[in-house]
């Protein structure tokens, strides 16, 4: 129940600024006490800030925050001080330290979805699909591929999330990714951000050609593998392996997975995968350095390679991991069938449902962790098989998405903003793409000139091809200049989103509530 005092104060606030032809937008729901004074946020213009009334003297809470503007207000029973904020690092900062729910946390084996903003505006959204489910959200999900694209810190992805989450008044809790993460060097500059959450990505280390090589050839390799990093000698690993099997029953009991190790498939599996397990090993001893108290998620991603995971491979990853003592809350494998970006699943479905109840019931016997399905986005085909074999141990990733949830804002409100969007796209698609795999061709995008106002959202927003053409281009969109220094189209986005944020908010909570819904709804 609204505190009509608190809301009196408030209100009075925003009639002050009015009556000095300042009008700004009260966020409701980021109201709150703390120490006797009272913070909100309040956007003015384009630019969000934070709020600080109290009475007489300040406190501790209120003299952290630095100001830009302060005065005082007369209210019919008081005069009250107040702070103007600018919604910036230094602020996010003090933020976390004295409201602790804008802060990320560990959240070990919860189901989860990560909902990476590419543009710092969907948060919102996010946070207000997810609270109709039982499923915490990784709000601040961005790999240092994506930040590097995009032009954003790990601090902007962090405070970004830190301040929507206030606005919305969220406390339930979310999580900060450092997705594919890949060297000493990410690691240290997220974990200065504030990440709790590590997706170490070693697929530089594995060996795709390993499935093909000679028995003499994968000996050689085999012999030649860094046996330091992995705690122990070839003839032990072996020793360990060759002839072990494993018979693993369904809750149900009514599906049982038998898998064993022969020395050929032991030794593909080593020469495909243990450099990769090695780099791991490498990586999480730095974790290990920087978090003394051990208090981080931590997720092994093998899935951006040449051919899916066969189930033995799955077996002999978790193994390793076991007997390194490699405590991880995910695993991320290439499944069956291509998780081509922005568009739904391709493949034989019964194949992904066979193979997928295998992973999950690998991944409860052997960890337990979750099972995480990377490029997740708009998968709607296969949501209903994942909550059904594994609900409580999935953590689906997505991130494009809610860009081009974004992008229709822009085509509804801004079309010929949304045509030069389009339009440039296509001009950097094809060195765009070289790092995605995606089977549009600039022959199937629809000619733009042909294409009325009312008609873009459906071409290029609800067809394929226009879908992966503005997906993978994301970062020449973000990142491209003017001739004067100023952002091509960042800017002008960020405007439309702003000036149509309920709208936006909307558009966003819908879409990925179908994500969140087709998995784990109750109904």
């Amino acid at each position: 129940m609204v505190d009509p005092v608190k809301t009196g104060i408030v209100r009075q606030f925003e009639r002050l600024l009015k009556e000095r032809n300042r009008p700004v937008r009260i966020y409701e729901s980021s109201i709150v006490e703390k120490n006797g004074a009272l913070f909100f946020v309040v956007r003015e213009q384009l630019c969000p800030k934070l709020v600080v009334v109290h009475y007489g003297r300040s406190s501790r809470v209120v003299d952290d925050f630095e100001a830009e503007e302060k005065g005082r207000m007369t209210t019919d029973e008081d005069t009250l001080n107040y702070r103007i904020c600018p919604c910036d690092h230094r602020n996010a900062l003090t933020l976390r330290r004295w409201f602790t729910f804008t802060k990320p946390q560990v959240i070990g084996l919860t189901p989860a979805i990560g909902t990476g903003d590419r543009v710092g505006l969907a948060t919102p959204g996010h946070i207000r699909a997810v609270q109709r489910y039982g499923v915490i959200p990784v709000l601040a999900q961005q790999s240092i591929r994506e930040m590097e694209r995009t032009s954003r810190s790990p601090r902007d992805v962090i405070d970004d999330v830190s301040w929507s989450v206030f606005q919305e008044g969220f406390r339930d809790g979310f999580a900060a990714d450092a997705d594919h993460v890949k060297t000493e060097e990410g690691i240290e500059e997220t974990f200065e951000a504030g990440f709790m959450m590590y997706t170490i990505d070693p697929s530089e280390y594995v060996d795709d050609e390993a499935d093909t090589y000679r028995l003499d050839q994968l000996t050689e390799r085999f012999e030649k593998l860094p046996w330091e990093d992995l705690g122990c000698r070839s003839n032990d690993y072996l020793r360990t392996y060759v002839g072990r099997g494993i018979s693993v029953t369904s809750d149900s009991e009514s599906y049982v997975l038998s898998l064993s190790f022969s020395e050929e498939s032991l030794l593909r599996a080593a020469v495909k995968y243990s450099a990769a397990i090695a780099h791991v090993v490498r990586l999480k001893s730095r974790l290990d350095d920087l978090f003394a108290d051990g208090s981080y998620d931590l997720e092994v991603s093998v899935d951006e390679t040449s051919a899916p995971t066969k189930p033995l491979e799955h077996l002999f990853i978790a193994l390793e991991l076991r007997r390194l003592e490699i405590r991880v809350q995910g695993v991320a494998l290439h499944f069956v069938g291509e998780f081509q970006k922005a568009i739904d699943y391709i493949g034989d479905l019964d194949e992904f449902e066979k193979t997928f109840r295998d992973h999950a019931l690998i991944a409860r016997s052997f960890g337990p962790y979750k099972l995480s399905i990377h490029s997740g986005s708009d998968k709607f085909s296969v949501y209903r098989i994942v909550g059904r074999l594994a609900r409580d141990i999935v953590h689906l990733k997505t991130a494009g998405t809610s860009y081009l949830e974004s992008l229709r804002i822009v085509a509804r409100h801004d079309p010929d903003l949304f045509r030069e969007i389009v339009h440039y796209s296509v001009q950097n698609y094809e060195k765009d793409r070289k790092t995605y795999h995606i089977s549009t061709e600039l022959s199937m995008i629809p000619i733009l000139d042909k294409i009325q106002d009312k008609d873009l959202e459906l071409r290029f927003l609800d067809d394929n091809h226009g879908r992966q053409l503005l997906h993978v281009t994301f970062g020449s969109i973000l990142t491209a200049m003017a001739r004067d220094g100023k952002w091509l189209f960042r800017d002008r986005i960020r405007k439309v989103l702003i000036e149509n944020e309920d709208e936006h908010y909307q558009t966003i909570a819908e879409h990925l509530g179908r994500h969140i819904g087709s998995i784990w709804s109750t109904k």
